[in-house]
């Protein structure tokens, strides 16, 4: 194979509650993570010496300071290939906006770079590989489109997925770090009183539709310090979305709506104010493992 060319999807966080700080410094989380056709491209091509990333669309490093070209080199390890690896990125997913763009590109290149060259590694050993490089990646390296997450992200089950069913995301054009939001919910863990549980909703069928149980710890900690994401939000309520949530850290916030026509209509309608938003649909599986997957 000469090149290869995999979409990398966003998620948004339907449920999120964090539980309690571990001993490791990362927050033991109780979420349902969910694929929607938002996607970067990334392109492969075998190269003979060491590791190219070229990134369009955001102002993204190129080296070790993006974590696409560090999970190139894992997974170049891991295989044992002493060649290097091309990769062009085609970012579409906003940065640093709570819709894990970067964490689903670094599972895109483990995925592909496995794929280029040929790699028997285990599935098991992709996930290891991925969760040493963050807490969504193993996620996105999922097959299916919904799933609960525990631990600190990376303790994975899969949920049986709904049709397609609408959503509009959007984001004020700040960025958040993820960083800077737990350092500040270490401060208020103690203060919140009863956590929130997804449990009483996951049975044997899918969950429910729509996602009346939609919650996300974070917003107590963003929302006061942001007021551009409470404007958004507001805005994308009184455009008819129910439940508006903002997804992981922030600053996106994903509305659910009734279908298409709602969804480019309140997409239509957040653009014209500046912002970025665009109707998306949900996923049953995840397209980086497409067998239909571009190759040469």
């Amino acid at each position: 194979m000469t090149v290869l060319t995999l979409r990398s999807p966003a998620k948004v966080n339907l449920f999120l509650e964090v539980l309690d700080r571990r001993a490791d410094g990362y927050h033991e989380i109780e979420s349902v993570m969910q694929l929607v056709d938002l996607c970067d491209t990334l392109t492969f091509r075998p190269r003979a010496d060491g590791i190219r990333l070229t990134v369009s669309g955001a102002p993204l490093p190129e080296g070790e300071g993006n974590i696409a070209y560090r999970a190139a080199r894992a997974a170049l390890d891991a295989g044992g290939i002493p060649d290097g690896v091309a990769i062009t990125l085609e970012k579409r997913i906003p940065v640093a906006a709570g819709l894990g763009g970067g964490s689903s590109n670094a599972a895109a290149v483990l995925a592909g770079v496995t794929r280029l060259y040929g790699l028997k590694l285990r599935e098991e050993t992709l996930f290891t590989l991925g969760a040493a490089l963050g807490s969504d990646v193993p996620f996105f390296l999922l097959r299916q489109g919904l799933a609960l997450a525990r631990g600190r992200g990376e303790r994975l089950t899969p949920l049986a997925p709904w049709p397609p069913r609408w959503l509009v995301i959007a984001n004020p054009g700040i960025p958040i770090s993820t960083a800077w939001v737990y350092g500040q919910v270490r401060s208020k863990l103690t203060n919140w009183q009863g956590r929130s549980s997804i449990q009483p909703f996951v049975g044997p069928d899918q969950l429910p539709w729509p996602p009346i149980w939609a919650f996300n710890r974070l917003e107590s900690v963003v929302l006061p310090a942001h007021a551009e994401v409470c404007a958004l939000r507001d805005l994308l309520a009184a455009g008819g979305g129910s439940p508006v949530l903002m997804s992981g850290s922030g600053a996106s916030v994903m509305a659910v709506v009734s279908g298409e026509a709602a969804a480019a209509a309140l997409a239509d309608s957040v653009r014209s104010r500046g912002w970025f938003a665009v109707a998306v649909t949900t996923l049953s599986r995840n397209p980086m493992w497409d067998e239909g997957a571009s190759a040469s």
